[in-house]
């Protein structure tokens, strides 16, 4: 049998976050309620309900900002005054049923359900007054006082009247507050004291380190994205019940998608609500694309994941627009409608996420020959779902929208995934035949370049219409701010910024093309005794390309780097784009000897004209005539060799 080790830390956890999640429901309940709406109540009444009030609020942030340990005496002393609320409950119902018998005390010796009756409240109270003082670690003889709720009883019991039993009812109620008050001016040192020391440590964290690294810190110590998810789930399921039970009759006709959108709709009602919306959104993109990871990787590809970050840009993305359309102050009716917006927004963004995910690891599939068909075979299958639930969700929407600027921007990142989807699939497609073939396709790069430029051009297009639209509907319809600022937006970053990183990669390829067909193509002789692999892809050369630092490359490669650097990737010297005017074959130098020899040469070419402009002016003439004559005959030498090596290259 497997033995689960559970460490403290993790107990704690789970312990910190069960206690913590009743602040959210208090916060949620707070937001929902306010005083204001009591207007039939007197002015006593109202202002004990505003004093409540407002003390839950307080209540709620002690909940959720005290220490374990603090948290739970706070519930202890909480679970504690309860017990005594109940305690006097119960001895309220027992006088109020003596009261309203007004039969003789002494009755409940010969009525057995009476004697019943009297024995389960005394029964109640002492056991309740027993739990008290078990919780509050209470063992001398002030654990009597919490008996007072007994008195009641005992009385019935002595034979006393009705009225003077509700008086020692009376007297208990007295006595408890008392009591209550005498503990709670006891402690209120103590609590002041854990305030201010929660404060001052506060204060010195926030000095020292700022912040926004308090609150991430204090978010993951108290794991306040768990609370929030667990609660929002709470008030999704419950609301969903309710909803079912007494809901809107014509929303339930409309289909159980219809009643998913009113329900969370209501779930983001308050800035608690949606706050914890959000969250729950990041949480579940998080899975999502942690389970797209494992359907392509297996569980090795999440083992070795270290993104915690993945899935917080949809949460951020839904709360961010809830806030700017006003999402907690609209009609539940209005808030349904406006929800589906922004879960399309969501699911859209979600899709997106999922394809950069994916399109790695597609393409490393094919690039690296991988054999496994499965594997091949869920790739395939998730880039079949990301082209194709895009358009599905377009088609959806446009059936309960008019299109206008704002829904024609929301609907183009789903069009534009499945643009980047489908030229994924096919570059896959074209690695798999490339792969397939005997010999290496040498226009591969070719192909794949304009692969991924028709995408490109697809993609400015579908920006570039959404701008010429947006402009039709600023001239001809009505003109705002927010749409004109979205409309430059759309247009810098969509239009103009794609066009300039078009426009570079086509100068980068440009370059690189120039460059690489520059360089002279090397032989077959020189293939032959060179007798090696591309440096680049590790493949045999068929064919290669020389660089004028003496190294063979394929073209493609050679190409492919050439578009990140301008240098040799084996020695890093720059390469030149050079023009042959004479025979395109060339001349291919075999070794740096030639570079050499051509260097010297230009080397005694200059001491040679050096030596003649000298020999008038130097008293030994016939010694520079001397080694004139023999720099002479070296460099007539060298130039024999030279022209030797190239007419044998030719």
């Amino acid at each position: 049998m497997w033995q689960v080790k559970v460490q403290r830390e993790q107990v704690e956890a789970v312990v910190g976050v069960i206690l913590r999640i009743p602040s959210l429901v208090l916060a949620e309940l707070w937001f929902r309620t306010s005083p204001e709406k009591l207007t039939d109540q007197p002015d006593d009444v109202t202002f004990i309900i505003t004093v409540i009030y407002y003390l839950s609020l307080f209540f709620a942030l002690a909940l959720a900002a005290l220490p374990l340990k603090n948290l739970v005496y706070l519930y202890i002393y909480t679970l504690s005054a309860g017990l005594v609320c109940f305690n006097w409950y119960m001895s309220h119902l027992f006088v109020n049923t003596e009261l309203s018998q007004e039969s003789e005390s002494l009755m409940f010796l010969t009525d057995s359900s009476e004697t019943q009756r009297v024995l389960l409240h005394l029964l109640t109270q002492c056991i309740t007054a027993a739990f008290i003082c078990y919780l509050l670690e209470i063992t001398n003889w002030t654990r009597f006082v919490f008996l007072a709720f007994v008195l009641p009883v005992l009385a019935k019991i002595m034979g006393m009247p009705s009225d003077v039993i509700s008086g020692v009812h009376n007297f208990s109620t007295i006595f408890t507050i008392l009591l209550v008050a005498f503990t709670v001016f006891n402690n209120l040192s103590y609590t002041f004291e854990t305030v201010r020391v929660l404060l001052r440590k506060l204060s010195e964290a926030v000095t020292e380190f700022g912040w926004i690294p308090v609150i991430l810190a204090s978010w993951n110590t108290l794991h306040v994205g768990i609370q929030l998810l667990i609660f929002w789930l709470y008030m999704f399921i419950s609301h969903i019940y309710v909803f079912i039970k007494v809901g809107n009759s014509v929303i339930i006709q409309e289909g159980f998608s219809m009643i998913i959108l009113a329900v969370v709709g209501e779930c983001c009602a308050t800035p608690i609500s949606l706050l914890a919306l959000s969250v729950t959104v990041s949480y579940f993109s998080y899975f999502i694309l942690t389970f797209t990871k494992i359907f392509l990787q297996g569980w090795r590809g999440y083992m070795n994941d270290n993104d915690t970050f993945r899935g917080w840009t949809e949460g951020g993305t839904m709360l961010l627009i809830a806030f700017q359309t006003g999402l907690t102050d609209l009609k539940p009716i209005q808030r349904t409608f406006l929800m589906s917006i922004l879960l399309f927004i969501v699911v859209s963004s979600l899709i997106e996420s999922m394809y950069e995910v994916a399109d790695p690891i597609l393409l490393s599939l094919s690039a690296a020959h991988n054999r496994n068909i499965f594997k091949h075979f869920r790739a395939v299958l998730l880039f079949t779902f990301l082209w194709m639930f895009p358009l599905y969700m377009t088609y959806s929407i446009c059936q309960y929208f008019t299109l206008d600027f704002w829904l024609l921007v929301i609907i183009s990142s789903g069009i534009l995934t499945t643009f980047q989807a489908l030229g994924s699939l096919t570059v896959y497609s074209l690695f798999i035949y490339d792969s397939l073939r005997e010999n290496s396709w040498e226009k591969l790069d070719d192909v794949i370049y304009y692969t991924r430029a028709t995408v490109r051009v697809f993609e400015f297009l579908v920006a570039l219409f959404v701008v010429c639209f947006g402009l039709k509907e600023t001239l001809v319809g009505h003109w705002s701010l927010i749409n004109s600022a979205i409309l430059i937006v759309h247009c810098y970053f969509n239009v103009y910024k794609r066009l300039e990183t078009g426009w570079k990669t086509f100068l980068l390829r440009r370059e690189a093309v120039s460059r690489v067909e520059s360089l002279p193509q090397a032989t077959e002789e020189q293939l032959n005794s060179l007798s090696d692999v591309c440096p680049i892809c590790f493949s045999t050369m068929t064919q290669a390309k020389v660089t004028s630092c003496n190294h063979f490359f394929h073209a493609t490669c050679l190409r492919k780097w050439l578009y990140v650097k301008d240098t040799c990737p084996m020695c890093h010297k720059k390469i030149e784009v050079k023009k042959n005017d004479e025979n395109q074959t060339g001349i291919v130098v075999e070794n740096n000897y030639v570079h050499n020899l051509m260097e010297r040469d230009d080397e005694l070419s200059e001491e040679s004209d050096m030596s003649e402009s000298d020999t008038e002016s130097d008293a030994s003439t016939e010694i520079l005539e001397e080694d004139n004559d023999q720099i002479f005959d070296n460099v007539e030498a060298e130039r024999a060799a030279l022209q030797t090596i190239e007419n044998n290259a030719a």
